[in-house]
């Protein structure tokens, strides 16, 4: 396993340094590189995770500012075909919000380790064992809601559609595919949906889930309503979104 963790980061000046933090050695050393992709903040983040950098803790760490803002499904995008390019097998996404534990990219590697026939690991904020802390209690149900519809639909148990700590084996994403999704929020339930379509195994691990002092720029039922009409066109054979047109999915390196 060749393996880049993708940090996601917009707008997480006050979360990105713990989510860096968070980071063992153990876990540095079983990745070959850490990319934090700023989406053109317009607070500090890209600042602090530059000053982390320069600070040398983890040595394999690199930031990225995209040239536009893609939104979280476009940086997902840039993340795959970076790492596609550079000759990485897989990558971890995990979100600079510190909501998911950095720690537990851990249990993802272990998992597809200990199973090769399985190399695309989700984690699952929702299994019996998951670990969710100060997570809202209509959010909780909204997105339980979610999964049994889309489960229901796909024929498929699917214990979370969009946790913000993932790992992808690239063998098993198709560009041809991903590169048509929307950008937005919903990008995840439209890939995990791919993924049903071209049969694709992948397993759910639970992990700890906290939301403390995070900033999310969810709206919720949008999302929800979203998600539900990207199933029903999935379902009916139908393309779930536009694609983003105009897409600029390049980067710049800050030193």
């Amino acid at each position: 396993m060749n393996v880049v963790i993708a940090i996601p980061a917009y707008n997480c000046a006050a979360q990105i340094g713990r989510v860096l933090d968070e980071i063992t050695d153990e876990v540095a050393a079983r990745v070959s590189e850490i990319w934090v992709i700023d989406n053109q903040s317009t607070d500090d983040t890209l600042e602090r995770a530059a000053e982390y950098r320069r600070n040398g803790r983890l040595g394999n760490l690199r930031v990225f500012r995209n040239r536009q803002n893609n939104s979280l499904g476009g940086t997902h995008k840039v993340a795959f075909e970076h790492a596609r390019a550079a000759g990485h097998t897989h990558v971890v996404i995990l979100h600079g919000d510190n909501q998911a534990k950095s720690d537990e990219v851990a249990l993802l590697l272990d998992h597809a380790q200990a199973h090769p026939e399985t190399q695309t690991v989700l984690g699952s904020r929702f299994s019996r064992a998951s670990r969710l802390h100060g997570y809202d209690a209509k959010r909780v149900w909204g997105n339980r809601v979610l999964n049994a519809v889309y489960s229901a639909v796909a024929l498929r148990r699917l214990e979370d559609l969009g946790s913000g700590l993932n790992l992808f084996a690239l063998r098993d994403l198709d560009p041809a595919t991903y590169l048509r999704f929307a950008n937005q929020l919903t990008f995840n339930y439209e890939l995990i949906l791919d993924l049903v379509a071209r049969r694709v195994r992948f397993a759910f691990v639970p992990i700890t889930w906290r939301e403390e002092d995070q900033v999310s720029n969810a709206r919720n039922w949008n999302i929800f309503r979203t998600a539900l009409r990207n199933l029903a066109l999935w379902r009916l054979g139908r393309q779930t979104t536009a694609p983003a047109t105009g897409r600029d999915y390049e980067w710049d390196e800050v030193h």
